[in-house]
């Protein structure tokens, strides 16, 4: 990692603490991300909120959230968002994996699961070229309202993919997840470093 993440109870703000002892406990059962952002205070804890808003809202199921979260990470190609699983939506999808990676399977995923992961494919790709019938498509098995929640919570995933590429995230120690994680390029980013 290229900053150290705090762990639960090295902060001196009792709100840091209490969103980073979540990330442990809850939301990803890792602290890295959250803990480099709570580096500065503000931002974990409006980010935080962000997450909530959406995962926790029941407008859009978690798991197809999540689905979309790990298509992003596939497409960013970020170790870390490829490793880590929400804890809230580890069981419902596990099984599903298989059909988000690579090319969605339609032939394996109800309707709307399988048009969610595409739009994120679509998302973290290039935004520029999504077919206008996708959004025709989208129409027919979801509201405005939740394409448009879709988009955002896409568009939030793709910059946690940025900022954990970025800052080359690896898993906490105390975490269960692959340590050492390794990110595309780091062969030319050691043969271009800059001197310090």
């Amino acid at each position: 990692m290229r900053f150290k993440s705090l762990k639960p109870g090295q902060s001196p703000d009792p709100e840091v603490n209490r969103l980073l002892d979540g990330a442990r406990n809850g939301w990803w059962k890792d602290t890295s991300m959250f803990g480099i952002i709570a580096r500065q205070p503000i931002l974990l804890k409006t980010i935080v909120p962000v997450f909530e808003a959406f995962f926790g809202g029941g407008r859009i199921p978690a798991h197809m959230l999540e689905m979309m979260r790990l298509k992003t990470g596939e497409i960013n190609d970020c170790t870390y968002c490829k490793e880590v699983r929400s804890e809230a939506t580890r069981e419902a999808i596990k099984d599903k994996e298989s059909a988000i990676f690579g090319k969605v399977d339609f032939d394996r995923l109800p309707l709307k699961e399988a048009l969610a992961v595409q739009l994120a494919e679509y998302i973290a790709g290039d935004p520029n070229y999504i077919p206008d019938g996708f959004f025709e498509r989208l129409a027919t098995v979801y509201t405005d309202e939740e394409v448009i929640e879709l988009v955002f919570a896409c568009g939030i995933f793709n910059w946690g993919n940025k900022f954990n590429i970025t800052m080359q995230v690896d898993a906490s120690a105390e975490s269960t997840y692959s340590k050492g994680m390794t990110y595309p390029g780091a062969e030319i980013r050691a043969q271009t470093a800059v001197p310090a």
